[in-house]
């Protein structure tokens, strides 16, 4: 199939050449070691602004958190700005992260679930303007949302006892739901796995979280969508361990389900992401390099804002290293 073919153009040309370049600013495994080294905050800070992924930001800013956002605010401009029009929106897949905290806690204080300490979320980066959804949950009007944020507004609203849980999963169900229908409304099946594998990723852990309860109480918890079967998650451990090994994810969790060691288990279900971004890099001339790029650097800037909140705790590097998500580079090729 030829490029105008596709529907994807010329212009991925000059997104194919710039992406190489925007890669070598990503994180190393070098920026992550200084990092967890540095002695406090302040510390923390001044490595961040002499971080290659900061740049091309303002370098006046000098409030860690802000540096974040500017830095997401900056990948979502440069994607948009590469992204051929028909794909654009594939890319709400991975904005959407920022939405969802959102609509759920507006939900819930429409609800009256939420406390005088809560605070409303403000994601750097979103699929759709915070006063969207506000307007959605407050009046009722939708705006350009998609009718099925709609419904699951007024599914949430209309739960007879509702609690925060209820609320976070029925929002969680729609955002992957979404999700899932943009990467195969792209038709790019590497983009279609990244999400099954996400979903897949997010109910293992939850499975493991609410070993304890009832498996009726637990199946209201799972998200759809996913490569494994939603009966795999409602058995025993052992139970999930057999579902695993025989699905189509590729690789095993025996050992890391049955030693309990938390940071070896998050390091191995990160690699099924690793190994879907390192597929992406390999194909020439297509959006999958640029998604790669985009959902790679997200995912660095959540290990950012971990190791920040771990900073302000007072942890010290070893306790720090423990609690971080595991560090994904930019590489083409998963070992």
């Amino acid at each position: 199939m030829t490029l105008a073919a596709s529907g994807i153009g010329k212009d991925v040309f000059f997104a194919h050449g710039r992406i190489a370049v925007l890669q070598q600013l990503l994180l190393s495994n070098s920026d992550i070691d200084r990092l967890l080294g540095a002695h406090d905050l302040t510390e923390v800070t001044r490595i961040l602004v002499e971080l290659k992924l900061s740049s091309r930001i303002d370098q006046g800013i000098s409030d860690p958190d802000r540096i974040l956002d500017a830095i997401a605010v900056w990948v979502r401009s440069e994607v948009l700005e590469m992204a051929p029009q028909k794909y654009v929106q594939t890319f709400d897949v991975l904005w959407l992260e920022g939405d969802l905290p959102l609509f759920s806690y507006l939900l819930k204080a429409k609800l009256g679930l939420t406390s005088v300490i809560s605070r409303v979320p403000t994601p750097a980066i979103s699929a759709y303007a915070p006063a969207v959804w506000q307007a959605l949950v407050e009046e009722g009007v939708s705006g350009d949302l998609p009718p099925s944020a709609v419904s699951c507004a007024k599914e949430a609203l209309a739960l007879r006892e509702p609690t925060p849980a209820l609320v976070d999963t029925i929002v969680a169900r729609w955002g992957v739901g979404h999700m899932l229908a943009l990467a195969r409304a792209s038709g790019r099946h590497l983009i279609v796995s990244y999400v099954r594998h996400a979903i897949d990723l997010q109910n293992i852990r939850t499975t493991l979280r609410v070993l304890d309860l009832p498996s009726k109480e637990r199946a209201a918890l799972f998200l759809h969508g996913g490569t494994l079967p939603l009966s795999a998650f409602s058995g025993t451990k052992q139970d999930l361990q057999h579902a695993i090994a025989v699905a189509e994810i590729g690789f095993t969790l025996t050992g890391e389900m049955q030693n309990g060691d938390h940071r070896e288990l998050e390091q191995s279900l990160s690699s099924v992401l690793a190994e879907d971004i390192a597929a992406m890099w390999n194909i020439p001339l297509s959006i999958e390099p640029l998604f790669a790029f985009a959902a790679l650097t997200l995912l660095q800037l959540r290990l950012l804002r971990t190791l920040l909140l771990a900073k302000r705790a007072g942890f010290s590097p070893q306790d720090t290293k423990r609690v971080l998500p595991p560090f994904l580079p930019a590489t083409h090729y998963v070992l």
